[in-house]
C-alpha cells in the first residue's frame, strides 16, 4: 500500500515537474530585460530540480525516468535553441546608431536583402543613415516582446513620444525588415500627398519668362532631358537641380524668379526621380526603357553632363543649385569641378552612405562660395556637417527663423516661409555676382 502511495506521488511529482518546465520555457517569450523573464527561468529551473529529485528518488522505474528525461531534455533543448536567438545586441546597435548619428554599429547586424517597400535594398544604406541622422533624439529604446526572428520595440524620441513597432531578423540574427522607418516613408509619402503647401505656380511670369526644352547625352549615353530659361547669354547661369521624387517642374515658378532677377537657368530631369504635379519624369522613363537602374547616387553623371552643355553654351562657370539628394551631389561635385562657380544647397545631408564622402569632409575642404540651408528642424544636423570648418568669404548656413520647409519647394509662389529664404538668397547671389 505505501509502494503505491510513493509510486503516485511520485508520478504527482513528474508532473507538477513537466508542467514547471513548460511553464518555465515561457521565458523565450518576453524580452530579456522584462522581470517576467527572470521569474519565467526560476520556474523552469525549479522544474528541473523537481524532476531531478523525482528521479532520484525513482528506483524501480527506469523507463518512465528515461521518458522523462528525454521529454526534459527536448524541451530544454528546444528552449535553449529559442533563447540564442537573443536580439538586445541588434537593439543595442541601434541605439547607439541613434545616438552617435551614423549607422557604424549598426551595419554588422543589416542584411542585404533589407529594403523597404518598393525602394531598391541598394538604397537602404542612405536611408537608414537619414534616419538615424535626422530623427530628433531618442531617449530610449527597448524590447518588450520577442520571438524567433520577430522583436517588438518600444520608441521614445524627443518630440515624437512613445510608439511600438516590429524589427524582424534572419536566421543569422540580421535585421531584414524594419517596420518603423517603412511607416515613416509611408508617412512622409501620404503627408507629400496631402500636404498644404501649394504646388508651383509660375503665374505671371511664367508667361513671361518662356523656357525651351533641350536634351544632351551623359556619360553612360543616357539622354537627359531639360527645360532652359534664357534671357541673355551674356548673364549668369544657374543649373537647378530637384530632389528625390520629382523631377524639373519642382522649380517651374523658381526658374521665371531667377530669370527676373538677370540669370540663365536650365532644369533638368534627373534620372532619379518620377511624377510630380501631374508631369513625368522624361530621363527617368528613358533610364528604365534602356534598362539602367536610377538610382540617386547614379544621377550625379547627369549632372556633369548639365554642367558641361552650359559651360560649353555660354563659356562660363556654372552656380550649381540642388535639393535634398542632388544638393549633396551639387557640393560633392561642384567641390572639385573647375566649371562650377558656385553652389546652392537646400536641405544636404548624407544621404549615400558608405559610397560617397560624408559632407562634413566636403565642407571642410570646400573653398568655394556656397549658400546651404534646411528646415529648422534640420538646421542642427547640417550645422554639425559643415562642424568647425573656416567659412571662407561667401560661404554661408542660413537658418530660418520660421520652421521652413524640406528642400527648393519653401520658395514656391504663395509658400509663407518663402520670404525669409528668398531675402537671404538673394544677398548670396548679389555677393557673388
Amino acid at each position: 500500500m505505501d509502494n503505491k502511495k510513493s509510486k503516485k506521488r511520485l508520478k504527482t511529482v513528474d508532473i507538477i515537474g513537466i508542467v514547471l518546465i513548460l511553464i518555465g520555457t515561457g521565458t523565450v517569450f518576453v524580452a530579456n530585460d522584462s522581470p517576467y523573464h527572470n521569474i519565467f527561468q526560476l520556474v523552469l529551473a525549479f522544474g528541473l530540480v523537481v524532476n531531478i529529485f523525482s528521479w532520484r528518488t525513482r528506483k524501480k522505474a527506469r523507463k518512465s525516468t528515461i521518458k522523462n528525461s528525454t521529454l526534459i531534455l527536448i524541451l530544454l533543448f528546444s528552449s535553449f535553441s529559442l533563447m540564442a536567438q537573443d536580439y538586445s545586441k541588434q537593439i543595442e546597435a541601434f541605439t547607439n546608431s541613434f545616438a552617435d548619428k551614423n549607422t557604424e554599429a549598426l551595419q554588422p547586424y543589416m542584411s542585404d536583402s533589407l529594403h523597404f517597400g518598393k525602394i531598391l535594398a541598394a538604397n537602404t544604406p542612405a536611408i537608414m543613415k537619414n534616419i538615424v541622422t535626422n530623427l530628433p533624439k531618442l531617449n530610449s529604446m527597448v524590447i518588450i516582446e520577442s520571438e524567433v526572428g520577430k522583436a517588438k520595440v518600444a520608441y521614445d524620441f524627443v518630440g515624437l513620444g512613445k510608439s511600438e513597432s516590429f524589427i524582424y531578423f534572419d536566421d543569422t540574427g540580421k535585421i531584414t525588415r524594419i517596420k518603423l522607418v517603412e511607416d515613416l516613408i509611408n508617412q512622409e509619402a501620404e503627408a507629400r500627398r496631402q500636404q498644404k503647401v501649394p504646388l508651383p505656380t509660375p503665374g505671371a511670369l511664367g508667361d513671361k519668362y518662356s523656357a525651351t526644352k533641350v536634351e544632351f547625352s551623359a556619360k553612360d549615353g543616357l539622354i537627359i532631358s531639360g527645360e532652359l530659361y534664357e534671357i541673355d547669354k551674356n548673364k549668369p547661369v544657374i543649373l537647378l537641380l530637384h530632389q528625390a521624387g520629382y523631377n524639373r517642374i519642382e522649380y517651374s515658378d523658381i526658374a521665371p524668379k531667377l530669370n527676373e532677377l538677370g540669370y540663365n537657368c536650365l532644369t533638368i530631369d534627373l534620372r532619379s526621380g518620377g511624377t510630380f504635379a501631374g508631369k513625368p519624369n522624361i530621363t527617368n522613363a528613358k533610364a528604365l526603357e534602356k534598362g539602367l537602374q536610377p538610382e540617386m547616387i547614379d544621377a550625379q553623371q547627369d549632372i556633369t553632363a548639365a554642367i558641361n552643355y552650359l559651360n560649353k553654351k555660354y563659356n562660363k562657370e556654372v552656380i550649381l543649385w540642388g535639393s535634398s539628394f542632388s544638393s549633396s551631389l551639387a557640393l560633392l561635385e561642384g567641390a572639385n569641378n573647375k566649371k562650377v562657380k558656385a553652389i546652392i544647397g537646400f536641405s544636404p545631408g548624407d544621404y549615400f552612405g558608405d559610397t560617397k564622402p560624408s559632407l562634413t569632409a566636403v565642407f571642410s575642404k570646400i573653398k568655394k562660395p556656397y549658400f546651404v540651408t534646411s528646415s529648422r528642424s534640420e538646421s542642427e544636423v547640417l550645422t554639425e556637417l559643415i562642424g568647425s570648418s573656416k567659412l571662407e568669404k561667401n560661404q554661408q548656413q542660413f537658418i530660418p527663423e520660421s520652421s521652413g520647409l524640406h528642400g527648393s519647394r519653401v520658395l514656391w509662389t504663395g509658400q509663407k516661409y518663402a520670404e525669409e529664404y528668398w531675402k537671404a538668397l538673394k544677398k548670396f547671389l548679389v555677393a557673388i555676382r
